[in-house]
């Protein structure tokens, strides 16, 4: 293949990915023409409507995609991960105490098969034993056709999450991002888990699983006509991961006293290759969503773990 062969590639503008975005690192064999955004919707849009040929994707979404044979195929490179448990958020009046006071209560959501939602609940039924179908939940997207037994979800107006939330018409949220409320320590609101830091490295302690929210996908017409891609991006990915953890270790950059300790101490608790970009270090999460996503609905089918990727990109050695 000669070099420059363009591909679009949609990104989330993050640490991780900075030195794909700038340009810093490269893709071998491959001219990178890169979308970057904080808006997630709007960049998953440009892949399902064809105007990229690569996308950081939610995991949530492929994976449904994966259960119904859609022309989309993943490499192993997470950019986006985060630990669930501390996006669920609580009315302060509504005397939820701990999970298991969310049973019987209203519990707003995004959408049903929004990534965050499906890891929030999936620890909520599995860690902490709260019955799902105890919850009446509230959807501010379309509600699916698929619900597992005894699920029932009304709607609420898109983006009104969090002013039901603190009105007390919401008794909790599970939110894919901190509500701005929160950050300003509005007294109405508060995290389930107010340790969140500290229960969230337990629940990693017990079940091994590091939540994924997003992989890289490819549109399989691209990787049909340029077979290379899914490996040279991977690679491109590991690169421009390296290169973040390289600042963060490097105390002249980051305007943070303590980076260095809490990198450290991540690393204590889950190891050196904690934000693995391949198969064999994160069997916990992937099979944990595929179990999750099978029984909240979101698949027919329980999609095996090999099914996910592209085979080559999977074979690629290393971290």
């Amino acid at each position: 293949m000669a070099d420059g062969t363009r591909l679009r590639l949609a990104l989330a503008d993050h640490d991780l990915n900075t030195a794909l975005i700038d340009g810093t690192v490269k893709a071998e064999g491959f001219e990178l023409e890169i979308t970057h955004s904080t808006d997630d919707g709007a960049l998953h849009a440009l892949l399902r409507d064809g105007t990229v040929d690569a996308c950081e994707y939610s995991f949530g979404g492929y994976i449904g995609w994966r259960d119904e044979n859609a022309p989309f195929i993943a490499i192993p490179a997470f950019p986006n991960r985060k630990f669930r448990l501390s996006y669920i958020f609580v009315n302060s009046a509504a005397g939820i105490d701990g999970p298991k006071d969310l049973e019987g209560r209203r519990v707003g959501i995004l959408g049903w098969n929004n990534t965050a939602g499906i890891w929030a609940r999936g620890a909520l039924q599995h860690h902490y034993n709260v019955d799902l179908s105890s919850i009446q939940w509230y959807s501010a997207l379309a509600v699916p056709s698929r619900l597992p037994s005894g699920i029932r979800i009304d709607t609420i107006p898109r983006g009104k999450q969090e002013e039901l939330l603190l009105a007390g018409e919401l008794d909790a949220v599970i939110q894919a991002d901190v509500f701005p409320s929160v950050q300003r320590k509005d007294p109405r609101v508060r995290r389930l888990f107010v340790d969140y830091k500290r229960e969230e490295q337990e629940y990693f302690k017990e079940t091994g699983i590091f939540p994924i929210s997003h992989m890289v996908t490819f549109a399989q017409s691209f990787v049909d006509q340029h077979p290379e891609a899914p490996v040279s991006l991977l690679q491109a990915f590991r690169k421009s991961r390296d290169e973040a953890f390289h600042r963060i270790e490097d105390q002249q950059i980051l305007s943070m006293s303590w980076a260095g300790t809490l990198l450290d101490e991540q690393r204590a608790l889950m190891g050196d290759h904690y934000w693995a970009y391949n198969v064999p270090d994160n069997l916990r999460p992937l099979e944990a969503m595929a179990q999750f996503a099978h029984e909240q609905g979101i698949t027919e089918h329980r999609v095996s773990v090999d099914n996910l990727f592209h085979p080559e990109s999977v074979a690629l050695s290393g971290f």
